[in-house]
């Protein structure tokens, strides 16, 4: 498994209730799975929050997308690994 700390979907799971329920922003959310599309959406808050995550997975992104990301965790001191496909990222 990637991910081994709890999500929004796994707080959902353990209480019995849907995933909607749960406040994106709950302390015990500490990994979470995000999209390359999503990414557009998101303010410097939201990246902020996001980042925040000790877990964090980014699905299907672009290799601007990917530069991104690294460029934002540098910034914060973190250590970061990329990986792809090869044939999306040349």
């Amino acid at each position: 498994h990637i991910i081994t700390k709890p999500t929004r979907l796994d707080l959902a799971h353990e209480r019995g209730v849907a995933v909607e329920e749960i406040d994106p922003h709950d302390p015990n959310i500490k990994a979470i799975v995000i999209a390359g599309h999503e990414l557009r959406l998101l303010d410097e808050a939201q990246w902020g929050a996001l980042l925040d995550h000790e877990q964090i997975v980014f699905a299907r992104t672009t290799p601007q997308q990917k530069l991104e990301i690294v460029e934002r965790l540098q910034k914060r001191g973190e250590i970061v690994a990329v990986t792809g496909d090869g044939v999306n990222d040349a």
